[in-house]
């Protein structure tokens, strides 16, 4: 299934430019994955999802990790050479941990918040068009950044007590679904 050079997503990750936001550092992307994976990861909406630890109350589900997408998905981002072009940019060392495929439904909001201590660097691509996508929020929860949710698009945060992030409003049709991936 992707069985495919991750040269696209490290091109991605090197033209991207690094921004600080009032100590906020992200990266945003457009065109992340090259067309062959992106066609790869149509149709999203067949699979078997289940509710997130911790989140069993929220419209949030996510693919099993058992499943053959998500095993893929982990061996492509914690490819080296992905790994290494986060660490470029960034400037700092990162492990893969973990990656998600979320389907987010009606009523799904996230309050701004910043991430677990265990997650350093978060990456997050949108698999769908015209819905809520992420914002970036200041101390008194002031919008300072949206990334628009788009197909292919979205960002990597570097997880810092200043990188409060959620989203602007309820999902209010569809599904919106992304991939999710986790460093530490």
């Amino acid at each position: 299934m992707f069985n495919l050079s991750t040269q696209d997503v490290v091109q991605s990750i090197k033209k991207a430019p690094l921004v600080n936001l009032n100590g906020i550092f992200y990266q945003e992307y457009h065109d992340f994955f090259g067309k062959s994976m992106l066609d790869q990861l149509t149709n999203l909406e067949n699979f078997d999802y289940t509710h997130l630890e911790r989140q069993e109350h929220k419209p949030r589900q996510k693919i099993s990790y058992h499943d053959e997408i998500i095993k893929r998905l982990k061996i492509f981002f914690m490819h080296t050479s992905i790994t290494d072009a986060l660490e470029s940019k960034f400037k700092t060392t990162l492990s893969f941990t973990s990656v998600d495929i979320w389907r987010d439904s009606v009523g799904y909001k996230l309050l701004p918040h910043t991430d677990d201590h265990s997650i350093k660097l978060a990456l997050q691509i949108y698999l769908g068009d015209n819905n809520v996508g992420t914002s970036l929020y200041d101390s008194k929860d002031n919008i300072i950044k949206s990334f628009e949710y788009r197909t292919n698009s979205g960002y990597a945060l570097l997880n810092t007590k200043l990188s409060r992030h959620g989203t602007t409003a309820d999902v209010t049709h569809g599904n919106r679904i992304s991939i999710y991936v986790r460093y530490r």
